[in-house]
């Protein structure tokens, strides 16, 4: 049984019976109770269950709407988080760029990630994430410019009303941006001001690409700020699983 199809297991496990213990489980998978806690710490991470004593539990909401992330994670925490499967993303979504586009990319660790894949051909970034701005500053052979604003510290971002000034009056060929929840339809965000920056910047670009790693796939968070169908891919990972993916390709070409 691969990893997507037993943690699936494990979920439906918990969707009939709300808790349930790692011997248990165990025991009705036909695995070891170490490969059980590997994946109730994965899932739990994800926000989709809760550790207790011995076993898990599904979270309130989980199976309707999408589990809601609970609080915003530090850029530190965000960069320890899937770091293998964000740089696989980002690697693939950096092959897409051509000489001479207009790229924009966003705040976010996945999109760092594909600073060191770049193509090197001659082309024209646009950023508002410091940490992006930073990783390419000695770069040779590209434009680059940063779109100022009011700083989130959170994130290395700038956002607000001048970075939306700034954003409106460019051309863009391709947007990439990441995202905190994808579900129903949705893609969410943290932060208003963040989300209302991104509608605008995929609101300009002439393809937009969301990169998204599958532990986002089913959540929700504060601002919901762009609709799935109006994207041209999602860029995710093998992790995802066959009713995620069939889900979100009644909106979007799934990229993994």
């Amino acid at each position: 049984m691969l990893k997507a199809e037993r943690q699936e297991r494990i979920l439906e496990l918990l969707g009939d019976e709300h808790t349930a213990s790692v011997r248990s489980v165990a025991e009705q998978l036909a695995v070891s109770e170490m490969t059980v806690r590997r994946d109730f710490e994965e899932l739990a991470e994800r926000g989709v269950v809760e550790r207790v004593y011995g076993g898990a539990r599904l979270r309130h909401g989980t199976a309707k709407h999408g589990s809601l992330v609970e609080r915003e994670f530090t850029h530190g925490e965000k960069a320890r988080l899937h770091a293998v499967e964000k740089r696989d993303i980002a690697r693939r979504a950096a092959a897409l760029i051509e000489p001479r586009d207009t790229v924009f990319l966003g705040a976010g660790t996945t999109i760092e990630q594909m600073v060191s894949a770049l193509p090197e051909v001659p082309f024209r970034i646009v950023t508002n994430s410091l940490a992006v701005f930073s990783l390419l500053e000695q770069r040779e052979g590209c434009d680059l410019c940063l779109v100022g604003g009011t700083y989130r510290t959170r994130t290395h971002a700038f956002v607000g009303p001048m970075a939306e000034d700034a954003i409106a009056s460019l051309g863009i060929d391709k947007a990439f941006i990441g995202a905190n929840g994808v579900t129903d339809g949705s893609i969410f965000t943290s932060n208003a001001e963040e989300g209302r920056f991104q509608r605008l910047v995929f609101g300009k670009a002439n393809e937009r690409y969301l990169l998204a790693d599958s532990s986002k796939v089913g959540r929700r968070d504060f601002y919901g700020f762009f609709d799935l169908g109006n994207i041209d891919a999602i860029f995710t990972d093998a992790a995802l699983t066959g009713e995620q993916r069939f889900e979100l390709e009644q909106y979007t070409r799934v990229e993994r």
